[in-house]
């Protein structure tokens, strides 16, 4: 099973996207996971595929994401972001 630890997880998350070589970044469409299996075992190939957790490439954009606990789930800010194109649209 991959391993990474506290501190090389605290490193990737640390990265600036403006000063990251979008070059070093794995692009996200080239992922490929079984959405069938277990949560932690998604998550071992997620980590296994990418040289970094936290920043990938989607095309030509350098896209850093954040984890959280608590607050609201991506679902709800898809809704949010989609609620808000409508009001822009309409």
């Amino acid at each position: 099973m991959f391993h990474i630890t506290d501190e090389e997880l605290e490193a990737m998350e640390a990265i600036d996207i403006r000063d990251v070589d979008r070059n070093t970044l794995t692009d996200i469409s080239d992922i490929k996971i079984d959405t069938r299996l277990p949560v932690e075992k998604k998550l071992a190939l997620f980590a296994e595929q990418t040289n970094n957790l936290f920043i990938h490439r989607v095309g030509d954009y350098v896209v850093k994401v954040r984890f959280q606990k608590d607050g609201a789930t991506i679902d709800d800010k898809m809704e949010e972001y989609l609620r808000h194109l409508a009001e822009i649209y309409i």
